[in-house]
């Protein structure tokens, strides 16, 4: 029988906790997915909406605020001005190179792109941007990239450890390759993770993973579930309980 120390042990280690301090603000991660002039697939925006939407948080008095910033509040309590959003779009598609972002550089909003590395500059039924795209835009100072895993399968969770920890290492390590900067966040594909993968995630290298389990940033479970809001049906909703601080 094992003693209590060897099942302490061989217990798996806790995921990082948001700190104390980091529940306040309210804080809203965004996520959209492409931007086209007019939609193609269900889950585009099309630009006169994204437009409509950026204005909306430059009119409202919203703070767009860098991912990093975000992890620093959310690692370390350290502060964020009132009323903080962080932008992010996931998929890489190619309207968001083309359509999103010199609507972002004109409102001088950060953004993050979570891009499935083995899809850069190859075209499945959407067209995905390149690495010289992807460069471009970090070059702005605006835009971070981020990893959405390698081939972006459709359930981590029915792939095995190893399986997994390939998707995940080979991510970063291509953006670190090609753009020369580690990715520290993850997006699971399709929202489908469970505490097996975000353990994975966490011993890939990843700080932060981010869900589309919609709520304050600064009360996700842990720093491996982060919620994110998506505008196809929350956008409002988002600026509402950031305005609101939750109330």
């Amino acid at each position: 029988m094992l003693s209590a120390l060897a099942l302490c042990a061989a217990a798996p280690a806790a995921l990082p906790q948001v700190a104390p301090g980091a529940h306040t603000p309210w804080v809203a991660v965004l996520v959209w997915h492409d931007v086209e002039p007019a939609k193609q697939v269900w889950f585009d925006v099309d630009l006169a909406t994204f437009r409509s939407q950026l204005d909306a948080i430059a009119r409202g008095g919203y703070h767009v605020v860098t991912l990093d910033a975000l992890r620093a509040h959310l690692e370390r309590g350290a502060p964020l001005p009132s009323k903080p959003l962080v932008l992010t779009f996931d998929d890489n598609g190619y309207g968001i190179y083309a359509y999103a972002f010199p609507e972002l550089a004109k409102r001088h909003f950060p953004a993050t792109l979570f891009v499935h590395t083995n899809y850069v500059g190859k075209t499945t039924s959407k067209r995905h941007s390149d690495w010289t795209d992807l460069r471009t835009m970090e070059r702005s100072g605006l835009i971070g990239v981020q990893s959405l895993t390698a081939n972006h399968p459709e359930d981590l969770r029915a792939l095995s450890d190893a399986a997994v920890m390939h998707e995940l290492t080979l991510a970063r390590f291509s953006i670190r390759q090609r753009l020369g900067h580690d990715a520290y966040a993850v997006a699971y594909p399709y929202d489908n993770y469970d505490a097996r993968v975000t353990r994975l995630a966490q011993q890939a290298g990843y700080a932060l993973g981010f869900s589309e389990d919609w709520g304050n940033a600064g009360d996700s479970e842990n720093l491996l579930t982060v919620h994110r809001y998506s505008v196809l049906t929350r956008f409002d909703q988002a600026l509402h309980d950031v305005a609101a601080g939750g109330h």
